[in-house]
């Protein structure tokens, strides 16, 4: 199978890139980093995306010139109509992967274009079981939610007997974040921080700041970090209508307990308190990490049935998953179901 893969080089893109050459040679990259500069972006972003159509549709037009059996659209917001035309005069079918929301307004203008055509799309790809409540009002019809992937080389490389420290988030600053964990500081539970934007954070960034760590983090550099510590909490997005993230399946694979957000999708992936711990807020939280640190035989034993359940039974590496999709697509069956085997 020929395939245009369309998305960045780097990230989860490249991930997802490199997880569908590995299953098919013949997956060529479009690394639509290059549609539009920084400052066009941030035009593009915060302004109106529709000052750059002729600039989109320009870069397609230079660059798809050849036939391939999938266009496969890896979270792209520079693709608008006359684009998508021109893609499919060059391939059998087209499928975006829509990691983020594209339905809410937490990225301002970025999803503007998206929204106008996502129903044009052959067959649309999701993580969380809440975007179905959005398809009918864009009218997408093909659709299919599937599991996080994770990558088998990024997430299980590490050993797990080197556990030296406790509690780890890793994430971007969202405004709820800060006084989340501002309130388990309060309650006497450290937590190391990594991730952007925590400075922004006027009210409680001062009290945080000794346990945070900002700067970008590569994908391996994520997933080493995690596996150094004993829990790693996983936080949904609010403004991103959440009820599942890729952390909800990359911590347990790595080796480490997942003490999340409790939502009843998550719950149904990994049981409560024998393959991760939920929490319903901070004071939640900190008891249920406390006991766990106090009983590292129970830490232990939870710990492992998590990793057991996504690595050997679950199973959603990344080239499983898309393979899955894929003949589903072409095939045009289980048209709508929330995947958890493959």
């Amino acid at each position: 199978m020929k395939i245009l893969f369309v998305g960045v080089n780097k990230g989860n893109s490249k991930n997802t890139y490199t997880s569908l050459k590995k299953v098919y040679p013949k997956t060529e990259l479009l690394d639509t980093s290059r549609v539009l500069n920084k400052l066009k972006h941030k035009i593009f972003y915060h302004a109106s995306p529709d000052f750059f159509n002729k600039s989109i549709n320009n870069f397609y037009k230079k660059n798809v010139n050849k036939f391939y059996d999938l266009a496969f659209f890896m979270n792209v917001e520079y693709i608008n109509d006359r684009s998508l035309e021109t893609i499919k005069k060059y391939c059998n079918r087209t499928i975006f992967y829509c990691a983020d929301n594209p339905f809410v307004t937490r990225d301002k203008y970025r999803w503007t274009l998206v929204k106008r055509i996502i129903s044009k799309f052959d067959l649309v790809l999701f993580h969380q079981k809440s975007r179905e409540k959005y398809v009918k009002k864009h009218k997408v019809n093909n659709y299919l939610t599937i599991l996080p992937p994770y990558y088998k080389k990024i997430q299980c490389i590490y050993k797990k007997n080197n556990k030296k420290k406790n509690i780890v988030f890793v994430g971007t600053w969202f405004p709820e974040r800060g006084k989340f964990f501002y309130e388990l500081k309060r309650k006497g539970l450290e937590v190391d921080i990594y991730g952007l934007g925590w400075n922004k954070d006027r009210k409680y960034y001062k009290y945080l700041s000794k346990n945070i760590f900002i700067k970008f983090w590569s994908q391996k550099q994520v997933a080493k970090t995690i596996s150094k510590y004993k829990i790693a909490i996983g936080l949904l997005s609010k403004g991103n209508d959440d009820d599942i993230t890729r952390r909800t399946i990359e911590i347990p694979a790595s080796g480490t307990l997942l003490c999340s957000e409790r939502t009843s999708t998550i719950k149904k992936i990994l049981k409560e308190n024998k393959e991760a711990i939920y929490f319903n807020d901070a004071n939640e939280c900190a008891q249920n990490c406390r006991y766990l640190l106090n009983n590292l035989n129970m830490l232990n034993n939870i710990t492992n049935n998590g990793k057991k359940k996504i690595t050997k039974i679950l199973r959603p590496e990344a080239e499983r998953i898309f393979k899955k999709v894929l003949n589903q697509s072409f095939l045009k069956k289980n048209k709508n179901k929330f995947i958890y085997k493959f």
